[in-house]
């Protein structure tokens, strides 16, 4: 007979217990978890939508790949940094002595001036919104005209005092004012860009047209509201003759044109459209071309969302908070320039998305000049233009 001791089955059966009791309660917690998430997923289904959306199907975008005005390249891929003191340096601009502003998302316009070399200098800042500036540009009288889009249409003295020019158009608040052009004559002509009164993933689900094109008459001191219904109006541009002005509705990747002069004063049509993301802000140089700055190439899940109404509902349920991450820009910096007739003339590109969300690109002296928002690369750049 063996020494060995053999285990009574008391001794057994309390060896084995602990596993088996171990299973079940994994077991439960599972099933407990599993009840928890089919309980959310019913809740949150009967939970109604703040939105209704319209179904859209955007046409497809452009290929980067074939032959033609849209092919990628990498012309924007060798921009160098002119200051990192805005970290988002959404529009720009220059005064008559060739010093640059620009504006950032936390108030600030900041100045930079040149050396004899054309080298920038350390920014300096120039004036403080306590909002959040977008469009800059001079008037006649040298005057620093700014859409704020918390604090609506501004003019800052050349010391930097701040006034107030319009906050409101018939008698109901401008909810977020953001990019602007001034005509020969004084007349401002700027952007509501939506009555949400800030950036939401909402509306891009709901594909309905909040934006407004304003008019502000220096003279009178009265604002008027030309176009309404549009698609997140965005950045805006006369033409050299001023006998259009120009619109972005960056939610529907197009441009709008609305007369100014001429037999259809009044009106408006589509400048250009299809465009291979969305448009942001438009200048115009010497030429009297268009440079649209494109934050995002086209967000291909955006498209789905627009042809599912369903879809758009279900996800506007969904906090901000969390959506972030859903309508980010793509790292890839793009803008594009058009002609006075809005044919694309070509495409600048950064594939490798060093510098991306782009919103402003503008020329002077040589240089390509670039601007970003909050969500792109930070700092502002500038890339040589070569004849």
């Amino acid at each position: 007979m063996s020494n060995t001791p053999v285990p009574s089955a008391k001794a057994a059966s309390g060896v084995k217990r602990p596993k088996r009791s171990l299973r079940r309660n994994l077991l439960g917690w599972g099933l407990s978890l599993l009840a928890v998430l089919l309980l959310g997923v019913i809740v949150f289904s009967f939970i109604p939508s703040p939105i209704e959306p319209a179904k859209w199907s955007a046409p497809t975008a452009p290929s980067f790949e074939e032959a033609g005005p849209w092919k990628q390249n990498n012309k924007l891929s060798s921009a160098q940094l002119v200051t990192d003191a805005p970290k988002s340096p959404e529009f720009i601009t220059f005064d008559k002595e060739g010093q640059l502003y620009t504006g950032d998302s936390d108030g600030k316009i900041y100045k930079v001036a040149f050396d004899a070399e054309g080298n920038p200098q350390k920014a300096q800042v120039f004036a403080d919104t306590k909002g959040t500036p977008n469009g800059l540009i001079f008037d006649a009288n040298g005057n620093l005209i700014v859409t704020d889009i918390k604090k609506g249409l501004l003019s800052i003295n050349p010391s930097g005092s701040i006034e107030v020019l319009a906050n409101q158009v018939d008698g109901k608040p401008i909810y977020l004012a953001n990019e602007l052009d001034i005509a020969k004559d004084g007349a401002i002509y700027f952007s509501d860009t939506s009555n949400y009164g800030s950036v939401t993933f909402k509306e891009i689900a709901e594909n309905k047209p909040h934006g407004r094109l304003l008019k502000y008459d220096p003279k009178t001191k009265q604002t008027t509201v030309l176009l309404e219904g549009l698609y997140f109006a965005n950045g805006v541009a006369l033409s050299a003759d001023e006998d259009f002005v120009l619109v972005a509705e960056s939610y529907h990747y197009q441009l709008t044109r609305y007369w100014l002069k001429g037999p259809k004063k009044g009106t408006s049509d589509i400048f250009a459209d299809n465009l291979a993301g969305f448009p942001d802000n438009i200048t115009r140089d010497e030429q009297g071309h268009f440079w649209v700055g494109i934050f995002t190439t086209r967000l291909s899940f955006v498209d789905q969302m627009h042809s599912n109404p369903w879809l758009a509902s279900t996800m506007a349920k969904i906090p901000q908070s969390l959506l972030s991450g859903a309508s980010a820009p793509v790292k890839h910096g793009l803008a594009v320039e058009l002609s006075p007739q809005g044919e694309l003339i070509g495409s600048w590109h950064d594939p490798e998305g060093t510098l991306y969300g782009v919103t402003t690109a503008i020329k002077h002296n040589g240089y390509l000049y670039i601007g970003t928002a909050p969500g792109g690369s930070l700092g502002l750049h500038r890339v040589l233009l070569t004849k």
